[in-house]
């Protein structure tokens, strides 16, 4: 992927804020169990090392398993900069394969996390995954943020306040592309998605921002995770003649676009979603999606966040990046939970859950983890405007402010991010 140019910080931050209420739609370019879950805690005001142990449970295998790099190099990045700071807390992590909803992995790495006494768990990055261990780890008193989940259904989760998210709901998402579709011209709208928590939420949002914007819901077609021929499927939407056609899965877009492409479909008809951007890159040449598009709720990862990320990868040993997708919001989940510890004091889940929202927001703004913990060591509430935009938590732990990046491919299958639109859902 190509470098993207980097949104600044006051326009990630106070100018979004100042100006954006409602469902505001800007394009910025054009326009364990919670007794045993602390190793050291520290009552507020010592100044006793914090020791802060965290989870991640993010695909390393599975329908999502593009997703994976670049949030565990977030994470990583994270980690490093926080004890680079030594600011009074020390933080460790330990990764984890949710693998996606064919599998029990992901139960597996959170009953593990938890007999290891993490303080929180970054993920996972599946909304269909996350359904099937936010119990487990919620009622066991262990936060828990992930850094992609969109489903609308987490907003009124019964979690007790112990589930967060860095990516905004695909009620932003959904009105977003619908937008985008509609100021692209297109009018007759067919949508192929899949049957679970993340493919039905989007399609909700999705079809009433197109028909609200005047454009008509032509064909629809539903399919369940996993499947492999979607032949039946694309001849009948494609028998409805769209001048756009929306796929809402995950790595079943490579299936997909082959079949689109045995019927002679023209890709720049084509719209796609973080589920499925970048999983077709530049590597497969089976077929060429050049001129689709994809939204992807979060920032255009900045160069130098970017290249901070290849660094520490390659020191790593491990392979280049070729997508950034929530990396920054892998990066803010694991600043703000550490921030949230020094905030209350104590590596006890339920104190860095009572904190999130208040590092979040309503404070005195700080960009790095280094100059937010010297604000709080100064005994000063701070608003942590991290690389993936404001975040601003609100009661349920959603985000009320943030981006959606879109995503253009030409040939070769090379994607660029040719915008990012900013919204709330305050």
């Amino acid at each position: 992927m190509g470098a993207f140019s980097r949104a600044n910080s006051a326009t990630r931050s106070k100018t979004v804020k100042a100006a954006l209420s409602g469902i505001t739609l800007l394009g910025v370019s054009a326009l364990v169990l919670s007794g045993c879950a602390s190793s050291t805690d520290a009552d507020s005001g010592s100044s006793e090392e914090l020791d802060l142990k965290i989870g991640t449970i993010l695909p390393q295998t599975g329908t999502l398993a593009v997703l994976g790099p670049p949030e565990f190099a977030g994470v990583d990045l994270a980690v490093q900069d926080i004890n680079d700071a030594k600011a009074g807390i020390t933080i460790s992590v330990e990764h984890k394969d949710s693998g996606d909803t064919t599998t029990d992995l992901a139960t597996q790495s959170a009953t593990a996390l938890l007999a290891d006494g993490v303080s929180a768990i970054i993920g996972a990055a599946s909304s269909g995954v996350s359904k099937t261990f936010i119990d487990q780890v919620t009622q066991a008193g262990v936060v828990q943020i992930s850094p992609a989940n969109t489903s609308p259904d987490f907003t009124d989760y019964p979690d007790d306040g112990f589930y967060f998210r860095t990516a905004p709901s695909d009620v932003l998402q959904g009105r977003i592309l619908g937008n985008k579709i509609v100021n692209d011209g297109k009018t007759d709208v067919a949508i192929l998605y899949m049957n679970d928590a993340y493919g039905t939420g989007l399609y909700d949002n999705l079809k009433t921002s197109l028909e609200d914007g005047g454009a008509s819901v032509v064909g629809e077609e539903i399919f369940e995770p996993a499947s492999t021929d979607f032949t039946s499927a694309i001849q009948a939407l494609l028998a409805t003649n769209p001048d756009a056609l929306v796929v809402i899965s995950f790595d079943e877009i490579k299936t997909i676009a082959e079949q689109l492409a045995g019927q002679g479909f023209d890709f720049t008809k084509l719209y796609g979603v973080d589920g499925n951007y970048g999983v077709i890159g530049e590597a497969d040449t089976n077929v060429d999606i050049a001129g689709a598009q994809f939204t992807n709720p979060g920032v255009l990862a900045p160069e130098d966040f970017q290249a901070r990320l290849q660094e520490m990868v390659a020191e790593q040993g491990g392979d280049e990046l070729t997508v950034f997708s929530y990396a920054a919001e892998s990066y803010d989940a694991t600043t703000l939970t550490a921030l949230a510890a020094l905030q209350g004091g104590s590596t006890d889940p339920a104190t860095i859950k009572d904190n999130l929202q208040q590092v979040s927001a309503e404070g005195t703004e700080c960009e790095t983890f280094a100059d937010c913990a010297k604000l709080i060591a100064d005994g000063e509430d701070i608003d942590y405007n991290g690389v993936s935009g404001p975040i601003e938590w609100d009661e349920n732990g959603d985000e009320t402010e943030a981006f959606v990046s879109i995503f253009a491919y030409s040939a070769g299958n090379a994607a660029e991010g040719i915008d990012q639109v900013s919204g709330s859902l305050k």
